[in-house]
């Protein structure tokens, strides 16, 4: 496939938005996963660069277990975004933290800014992050004391950081794991949501784990502003698709507005070559809009979810066009089906006049408090209903789990209809689980078509729940999903036709990247 150009990315990209990649081979479309994933974490070793010359240290992750030979495994990860060109360090009183002389860099990954290193057991250690400018000539240290943790004797401790808030607790005073978790659920209070897991029972989004917007905030009046004054387009250099994309963004403060922008992307290639250009463009352009690294902003307008998803029909249609363009590409193949992922869905639902009306509902229960029920209106109902953007999806799984935190707290017939309508709005983003998708698509199923989908679910559930890697289970979820594949292949194999139905095309959105 032919390799982005990186200053096509970059100047695509909001300048305060999440950290730079290494280098530009970082933004290359991969085969599978994450379409914009900048870093991995490693199965068998893990790096972490050191001071100022970033030369690499590299240990070996299968070495003797830390917890017989008297050292702790300490595994970091900081939640927070720089400027672009900058990344983060950690620096302490330690030896294997600099001693406050010299930063160990941190590296950037789809979970955040990540490092592990080796500690004496049961040391008392202090440190703090920092932000290193593009160069290394300067720092800007966090705020607040000197961050303190005792290590246990041995074993591996993980913990989540957050900037600034170097009060939060670390280490076994709370538990030997801190389990990972998006930052954007579970508030403690109306103001600012820290992380906790999505209400039990209930699959999470899609989104879990790539956001990289600002946290929800629960407000009980229109607190929403303009968060995008700060962006810079920078077009120095560009030209084609990429210019059209930045310049157009310009003008596109809300996500219907940049919706269009890119069915006018893709209505416009004329030729092969930007045709390619116009996906690539758009393919990352909508992702970094999906996890937040591309905010969205009201710009005074009104228009309900339906507006976004009569958009969406049109870009799918015109990407499905050219899907079954003779002589079409693998590259053009394999970008369109990153596109499809990020479209909010079309289905008879969504572009009815008034869509998603039960937020409203439930914002005017009589059996919740009057402060819950101002921040639904306000934070959901109306934002959402005004100017729809994936950060309401955000800010509803922040709500969910706020309210099941406690069970029996709040009433269970509001818990119950809050749940309904979080299944629907993961529904119209696209967001739900890969068995959220499966089942909305079992009314296209034929008998043999069930079967393999029923087939598929049994293995990979089975597969789930093995603690080790079983070759037997692994083997037969493949041709269960090979099986299962060949089904969905077989039914888009004939592509659009032009008298199909807005019901049959909303069914292929939801099979096409399956």
């Amino acid at each position: 496939m032919a390799s982005l150009d990186p200053s096509l990315a970059a100047a695509a990209r909001p300048r305060l938005a999440a950290p730079p990649p290494s280098s530009a081979g970082a933004l290359l479309l991969p085969r599978s996963g994450a379409l914009l994933t900048r870093g991995r974490r490693r199965s068998g070793r893990f790096s972490c660069r050191a001071g100022s010359a970033a030369s690499e240290i590299t240990k070996e992750k299968n070495r003797a277990d830390p917890s017989n030979s008297g050292s702790v495994l300490l595994r970091v990860s900081l939640e927070h975004q720089v400027k672009y060109g900058e990344h983060v360090g950690i620096i302490g009183s330690a030896k294997e933290l600099g001693a406050w002389k010299q930063h160990v860099e941190l590296d950037w990954t789809a979970d955040g800014w990540v490092c592990q290193l080796e500690l004496p057991g049961e040391a008392a250690v202090e440190f703090k992050f920092v932000i290193v400018s593009k160069g290394g000539n300067e720092k800007k240290w966090e705020g607040g004391d000197n961050r303190t943790i005792q290590l246990p004797k041995g074993g591996t401790l993980d913990i989540v950081c957050n900037w600034d808030k170097t009060e939060e607790p670390l280490g076994p005073s709370g538990t030997s794991k801190v389990d990972r978790a998006p930052k954007h659920v579970v508030p403690q209070t109306a103001g600012d949501v820290s992380a906790a897991n999505v209400a039990p029972g209930t699959d999470s989004s899609s989104f879990g784990g790539q956001w990289q917007g600002s946290e929800a905030v629960f407000m009980r009046s229109n607190e929403h502003g303009n968060k995008s004054s700060d962006r810079k387009w920078d077009t120095a250099g560009l030209g084609g698709m990429a210019l059209k994309l930045v310049e157009g963004d310009k003008s596109s403060k809300n996500w219907w507005q940049k919706l269009d922008l890119v069915r006018r992307l893709v209505s416009e290639s004329a030729d092969d070559q930007s045709r390619l250009e116009a996906l690539i463009c758009s393919a990352i352009y909508l992702k970094w809009i999906y996890t937040g690294q591309i905010s969205c902003s009201e710009d005074g307008g009104h228009y309900r979810p339906n507006k976004h998803a009569e958009i969406s029909r049109q870009i799918f249609r015109e990407i499905e066009k050219m899907y079954y363009t003779k002589g079409i590409s693998p590259e053009d193949v394999l970008v369109i089906r990153k596109i499809h992922p990020c479209l909010p869905s079309f289905k008879s639902e969504f572009t009815a006049t008034v869509p998603l009306t039960r937020i409203r509902d439930i914002a005017h229960r009589n059996d919740i408090p009057h402060e819950l029920k101002q921040e639904i209106k306000h934070t959901i109902q109306n934002k959402l209903h005004r100017s729809a953007g994936p950060e309401d999806l955000v800010a509803t799984e922040a709500m969910l789990t706020r309210i099941t935190k406690n069970p029996g707290e709040y009433d269970g017939a509001f818990v119950e209809q809050f749940q309904i309508f979080y299944s629907e709005l993961k529904d119209f983003f696209n967001a739900g689980s890969l068995f959220e998708q499966l089942e909305s698509i079992k009314e296209s199923l034929n008998d043999s078509g069930l079967e393999a989908l029923s087939s598929f679910v049994k293995t990979k559930q089975s597969l789930d729940q093995v603690d080790a890697a079983n070759i037997q289970v692994v083997m037969k979820t493949l041709q269960s999903l090979s099986s299962l594949r060949s089904v969905l292949m077989k039914g888009l194999e004939s592509g659009l036709r032009n008298d199909a139905t807005d019901a049959g095309i909303a069914m292929r959105q939801k099979v096409a990247p399956l």
